[in-house]
Formats: structure tokens, C-alpha cells, sequence
């Protein structure tokens, strides 16, 4: 009894392995269609009820999805291969499935009035540079803000006009104007 047990263990490790390594090659009634740049195979085959109802439905599910893997995996060893860097690769097609997106495609926004009018005319926005050469210094510097070009608030002198008082401040004069410009423009912007 012993060894009737022991030459079953034996036949079912022997048919366990002989399931793992399964042969490469599998027949189909009819082929499937193969999409080899998403890796996608499609079964057209029957599933027979029989078949379905012959062994568990997980089972079942395991050998048919196993079977159509190594099929799609035999197409893509068909593709030409290259070696790089001890790993072999395949260079896989163009994809023939269009994979539906989640949302439409963005539809592009409509030129305003003023890119329409620029567009036949042919005028192309320039956008200035940063820097500009000052004459006085003989050197690029910044066109606008800190360190600027032609930056007249740095001069250590100021003609006084003939019309102005000549005990009048002009350093003052000019300090009092630019205040103002700079609330007339924060308070309108």
C-alpha cells in the first residue's frame, strides 16, 4: 500500500511538472488576431460549454489565457531582435488597435480678433531684450529696474532751466515727480 502511494505522489509531481512546462506550441481552430505594438490578441474561438463545465471555471480561464499568452509571446519572437547590453529586445510595430482616449481630444482655441488681424497683415510679435548698451558706460546693462540703462535718477548733477527758480531743489523736484507718476500708475492699475 506503501508503494502505491509513493508511485502516485510520483505520477502527480511528474504530471504537475509536465503542466508547468507546457509545450510552445498551441493549436487553434482559428488564429487569433494579433495587435503586436499593444501586445493584444484576440480569440474568435469558440469556448465550449462542455469544456467550461468539464473542470473549475478558474482553471478553465488559466489554460485559455495561458494558451493565447504564449501565442502572442510566439508572434513577438518572430519580430526581428537585437542584443543590447545582455538583454535581447525586439523592436515592436506601429500599434493597428486605436485605443479609445478617456475624454475627446482638446479642441484648439480660436484665434482672437487681434491674431487674426496680425496674421494678415504679417505682423509677428518681437519681444524686446533685457538688455540694452548704454552709451555712457560703455556696457550692456538692463533695460529696466536695478542698474539700468541711461538711469538718469544717478546723475550728480542737474541743470537748473532758466525758467525755474534757482534756489529750488531739483533732486527734490524730480524725487516729488516720480512719486506722483508712480501713485497716478497704482492707482489706475
Amino acid at each position: 500500500m506503501a508503494a502505491c502511494s509513493v508511485e502516485e505522489l510520483l505520477l502527480k509531481a511528474e504530471q504537475e511538472e509536465a503542466e508547468k512546462l507546457r509545450s510552445i506550441s498551441v493549436h487553434k481552430e482559428l488564429d487569433l488576431d494579433f495587435d503586436i505594438g499593444n501586445l493584444l490578441a484576440c480569440d474568435k474561438n469558440r469556448i465550449e460549454s462542455r469544456d467550461l463545465r468539464q473542470q473549475p471555471k478558474e482553471n478553465f480561464l488559466r489554460s485559455l489565457a495561458r494558451d493565447n499568452t504564449q501565442l502572442l509571446i510566439n508572434e513577438v519572437w518572430k519580430l526581428p531582435t537585437e542584443r543590447v547590453e545582455e538583454a535581447i529586445v525586439a523592436k515592436l510595430p506601429d500599434p493597428t488597435t486605436p485605443l479609445p482616449r478617456e475624454k475627446p481630444p482638446p479642441k484648439p482655441r480660436p484665434p482672437t480678433k487681434w491674431e487674426q488681424f496680425a496674421k494678415l497683415k504679417g505682423i509677428q510679435k518681437k519681444k524686446k531684450t533685457n538688455l540694452v548698451w548704454d552709451e555712457t558706460a560703455k556696457e550692456w546693462k538692463r533695460r529696466w529696474g536695478y542698474k539700468r540703462a541711461n538711469d538718469d535718477t544717478k546723475e550728480w548733477l542737474i541743470e537748473v532751466p532758466e525758467t525755474a527758480d534757482s534756489n529750488e531743489d531739483q533732486f527734490a523736484k524730480r524725487a516729488k515727480a516720480k512719486k506722483e507718476r508712480v501713485a497716478k500708475t497704482s492707482s489706475t492699475g
